[in-house]
């Protein structure tokens, strides 16, 4: 599975873009990308930068901010605000393949509805 870095950087060579204009684009310096795209250990951006590197890179913010491993914002006000979204993350861990299976089926399903 590719890291965050290295998406951005697939993505960032993709656009045939510079590190400077991408940076540049997001408020940052050039380096910070550098050091972003060869995974220096570095803290994740904060939400806005990635938000603002996955508009100029054409990508889903949601997935790049989850490859930093972290939460977006939205999540976690789903998470602080609906009992139910408490409940889900406590069970599924304990959810073994088949109902893992089934609930992403269903999770298919109500993205269709959306």
């Amino acid at each position: 599975m590719e890291t965050f870095g290295q998406k951005i950087r697939r993505l960032r060579k993709t656009k045939k873009i510079t590190q400077s204009e991408l940076a540049e684009s997001c408020g940052v310096d050039f380096t910070y990308i550098s050091k972003i795209e060869n995974d220096k250990g570095l803290r994740p951006p904060a939400e806005s930068t990635i938000r603002k590197l996955a508009m100029f890179l054409e990508t889903d913010a949601e997935e790049l901010i989850l490859l930093a491993k972290k939460v977006p914002q939205n999540f976690q006000d789903t998470i602080v605000d609906d009992k139910l979204a408490v409940d889900f993350l406590r069970v599924f861990p304990k959810l073994n393949e088949t109902q893992r299976g089934i609930l992403e089926k269903m999770i298919e399903q109500a993205e269709k509805k959306v």
